[in-house]
């Protein structure tokens, strides 16, 4: 067993963009295209990649089964063709879908859920933030052909529709359902695209 941890260690610091994708899904239970370095891979037994999906570098992709108390039983699903550049972070403990052919830019969160709620006590807020139960849990879905700008920030129940641009920094928590450019902090629908 110290074998296979030592020679996956190795593979994955020694070995290229593309043989880290294909070697990914023997290893780490989910493959991809090309998978960049210095990535942490969660519950990959509930992550599923489509064809030609690409991972930069120093991401960070959980499917949360277990956590404190809890349990989940989350799906992270990455359509065909999706590319997610470096240093983005998701985590899932229901379900986050991204759409075909996605391009999502460096330092990005997607979560479908908090740590607390707004509904938070004068006591409650006195326990930690990681030891809180996770709470304002709701599904992720990101249509096709959607360009998501870097740092933004995509927050449980939003619903973004196929073909939308979602600015750099935004904060979103909206549904759409149509084609839209969405920015801001909270992010509104700028526009639809006609």
């Amino acid at each position: 067993m110290r074998f296979l941890a030592q020679l996956n260690a190795f593979l994955f610091r020694r070995a290229g963009p593309r043989l880290r994708g294909l070697l990914s899904g023997p290893l780490r239970q989910v493959a991809f295209h090309r998978l960049g370095r210095h990535n942490k891979i969660y519950g990959g037994e509930a992550i599923y990649a489509g064809q030609r999906v690409c991972i930069g570098d120093f991401c960070w992709i959980e499917a949360v089964v277990r956590y404190g108390a809890q349990s989940f039983q989350p799906a992270i699903v990455l359509r065909d063709g999706v590319m997610i550049s470096d240093m983005t972070h998701i985590s899932a403990v229901s379900r986050i879908e991204i759409g075909r052919n996605c391009l999502l830019g460096s330092k990005i969160y997607i979560g479908d859920h908090s740590h607390g709620t707004a509904r938070l006590t004068a006591d409650s807020c006195r326990t930690p933030p990681g030891r809180r139960p996770l709470d304002d849990i709701a599904e992720i879905a990101i249509g096709d052909d959607c360009w998501i700008g870097d740092g933004a920030v995509i927050l449980a129940g939003s619903r973004i529709a196929a073909g939308s641009i979602v600015a750099a920094n935004a904060v979103v928590k909206l549904q759409t359902d149509k084609p839209a450019l969405i920015a801001g902090n909270p992010a509104k629908v700028v526009r639809y695209f006609e």
